[in-house]
């Protein structure tokens, strides 16, 4: 089933991304990952994960999301509007 590996390679797909870190954080990774047997790749994946977890389910959150969403939804309506307005005048 070459289609199923496709889509199980895509949806394990990492992709190489830059991040600096002050050298004493930078410090703290390695030493956990060194007691941990683990790499600092590892332990940072999986502090973010955890961060975007917790972060994503707090009240602050939400309500930005929800803030979010209601100025592009109002930023949307805006174009849409503008343009029935452009067509209006162009059949005139």
């Amino acid at each position: 089933m070459p289609n199923e590996r496709k889509k199980n390679e895509d949806k394990d797909r990492q992709v190489v991304v830059s991040v600096r870190f002050p050298s004493q954080l930078l410090d703290r990774i390695q030493a956990v990952a060194a007691i941990e047997a683990a790499t600092a790749n590892a332990i940072i994946r999986e502090g973010m994960d955890s961060y975007i977890r917790e972060h994503v389910a707090s009240p602050e959150f939400q309500r930005a999301r929800k803030e979010y969403i209601a100025r592009a939804e109002a930023q949307v309506a805006t174009a849409l509007q503008d343009h029935a307005v452009d067509q209006t005048q162009l059949r005139a």
